[in-house]
């Protein structure tokens, strides 16, 4: 079948959190949700800070309180004290109630009760502004950044020294995509109190994630001793050296990774992963992965067991990726992704029937995936099984009509289907888009071939290779235009300089070897068709032009033995061509 998609150490075990997908950026940086840092206490600090405040020094503290160091923790910081502190010398023990628990409830993890109790202090005017300032943590706490914002610029224009309000907004116009705002935010933070930490953290994300390495670590270099004691941190410094091409101290931050005082998240750790890999480490990525895989053993999570096998996947180590892919699947049965990505360990390993099988099931669960539609009817295609291809891949390709690879494998398939017209549409339309991509020219070449239209196909198929010179595809459609042109030692010449580059191309031996025939050049026709046929035994082409070579020259029963052969392969593909989707449950 001709289908144009043939071209050519410490830590281990250690209390982890949130998990996160595995392939995004090059370089990636994390900007994560805040959390609370089991550190801070939050139940127990508020009243032992209450305490000790006294009426007549109820003024002088709040100056103090208005401005905190900004105590670095995991993910962002610990932003219910910090929002709570410049305001509570001002308040009365009773007022403060609601704020209190609402904050120990935030702490633990239970949201809509921490709602409920801030939203009780929302009318008191003392305690207003931090309530807005507490349901604006919330909502970031809760992903809905666009209603975080919302409450946070209202507490901040009731109370503008509220520095933690400030630097939650900044986050939360950060994890919205608006790095503008967000600078703002956290420079209003830092010409208010330059020592605050995370006004400092926040403003080299910023910078980090604008692509101003450089600038981030300038940011951040009067806290580098700070961040390199938290995960967060060390993935942002891993992330400016990364990109900056700094490995030697990429590779010390991998020792600072390995001691930190409080165990990494499950997230971050998959993100400096990721950055060790793009620089080229994957050994010392490896060691993350590892102990990411003796705490998924300790505290099993779908989610994790999931990223870390995408993380063992993307280093080549497909048992150690499969084993926690099916991990995941026995935590959670109902996960495509983790289908799709055994159906890929199957297809590297070869085994593209129960990559098939992996490929059904996922579609099963997502019918309107059009990545798993792709995958589904590039094997299907692969594997000859057009009735099943065509469908997922035109579902796929109107899905995702903008994806390129999606229209480019359809054009394929459209080719294996006899349709050509429509093939030629789908990739005049990519040409318009890319009209000096290589490999669409040779596709269009090849198109304009296999319906007759030769002088067409020698222009395209030129221009593929002026492109790219070194193309298989290319140049055998080349030489197969020219022998149809009836310029027979041009395509010679062609076939020639391809199996001298390129021996182990079998397609380009047989064709060599049927114009040498043609032209009586027994000697070299019957070495090329041998080769052919040597690293192709199930060319039933190869196998009929030697046939007839042999018997040219007298050989009837080395003759008769190779057409044969040529017969019953032709049998078995025509056989084949009827087969219709057949799948066993991967064991």
């Amino acid at each position: 079948m001709t289908k144009l998609s043939d071209s050519p150490k410490s830590g281990k075990g250690r209390q982890r959190t949130k998990t996160c997908g595995f392939g995004r950026s090059l370089f990636p940086l994390h900007f994560d949700r805040p959390s609370f840092p089991a550190s801070v206490n939050v139940a127990s600090i508020l009243p032992a800070l209450l305490a000790c405040t006294s009426m007549r020094h109820r003024s002088e503290t709040a100056e103090i309180l208005r401005h905190p160091a900004g105590h670095l923790g995991r993910g962002l910081c610990s932003f219910v004290f910090c929002l709570a502190l410049p305001i509570l010398a001002n308040v009365c023990l009773a007022q403060m109630n609601h704020i209190e628990k609402a904050a120990n409830l935030l702490n633990q993890g239970q949201t809509d009760q921490a709602e409920t109790e801030a939203r009780q202090a929302l009318n008191n005017p003392p305690t207003r502004a931090l309530a807005l300032a507490m349901l604006g943590t919330i909502r970031l706490r809760e992903g809905r950044y666009g209603e975080s914002e919302s409450f946070l610029t209202q507490a901040l224009a009731l109370d503008p020294q509220l520095l933690g309000a400030r630097t939650s907004l900044g986050n939360a116009y950060l994890l919205q995509n608006k790095p503008v705002l967000a600078r703002k935010c956290f420079r209003e933070v830092l010409a208010r109190d330059p020592g605050n930490v995370n006004g400092r953290l926040g403003l080299a994300k910023v910078e980090a994630s604008l692509g101003n390495y450089r600038e981030s670590l300038r940011v951040a270099d009067p806290i580098v001793r700070q961040l390199r004691e938290s995960d967060d941190g060390v993935l942002l410094l891993a992330t400016d050296y990364g990109a900056l091409g700094k490995k030697e101290e990429l590779k010390a931050l991998v020792r600072s990774w390995h001691d930190l005082p409080a165990p990494p998240s499950d997230d971050l750790s998959f993100e400096f992963a990721k950055v060790l890999i793009a620089c080229g480490m994957n050994s010392e990525a490896r060691e993350v992965f590892e102990d990411e895989e003796a705490n998924v053993a300790l505290h099993p999570s779908a989610a994790a067991a999931q990223t870390l096998g995408e993380g063992y996947l993307s280093l080549g180590l497909l048992d150690r990726a499969e084993q926690s892919f099916q991990l995941a699947l026995t935590l959670q049965p109902a996960c495509a992704i983790c289908d799709q990505n055994l159906a890929d360990i199957a297809e590297r390993r070869g085994d593209s029937e129960k990559a098939l099988a992996y490929l059904l099931k996922a579609k099963q669960q997502e019918p309107e995936n059009p990545q798993i539609l792709f995958e589904f009817g590039k094997v299907c295609l692969e594997r000859n099984l057009l009735e099943d291809a065509l469908p997922a891949l035109e579902k796929a390709a109107s899905l995702n009509p903008d994806h390129d690879p999606y229209v480019y494998v359809l054009a394929s398939a459209q080719v294996a289907k006899g349709d050509l017209p429509k093939a030629a549409s789908l990739l005049s339309g990519l040409l318009r888009k890319h009209p000096q991509d290589g490999v669409l020219n040779y596709a269009m070449g090849a198109v304009y071939y296999l319906e007759g239209n030769y002088g067409e196909a020698e222009s395209s198929l030129k221009q593929s290779l002026k492109t790219q010179p070194d193309q298989v595809a290319a140049s055998y459609y080349l030489a197969l235009t020219y022998d149809s042109l009836g310029r027979e030692d041009q395509a010679v010449a062609v076939f020639r300089e391809l199996v001298k580059s390129h021996p182990e191309h079998a397609p380009s031996y047989t064709k060599l070897g049927g114009i040498l025939l043609r032209q009586h050049q027994y000697e070299e026709a019957q070495r090329n068709l041998a080769r052919a046929v040597s690293l192709d035994p199930q060319s039933a082409e190869a196998h009929y032009q030697l046939g007839l070579l042999l018997r040219r020259l007298g050989k009837v029963n080395e003759s008769e033995n190779e057409l044969r052969e040529s017969r019953k392969l032709e049998a078995e593909r025509s056989a084949q061509s009827d087969v219709r989707l057949r799948l066993l449950l991967p064991e």
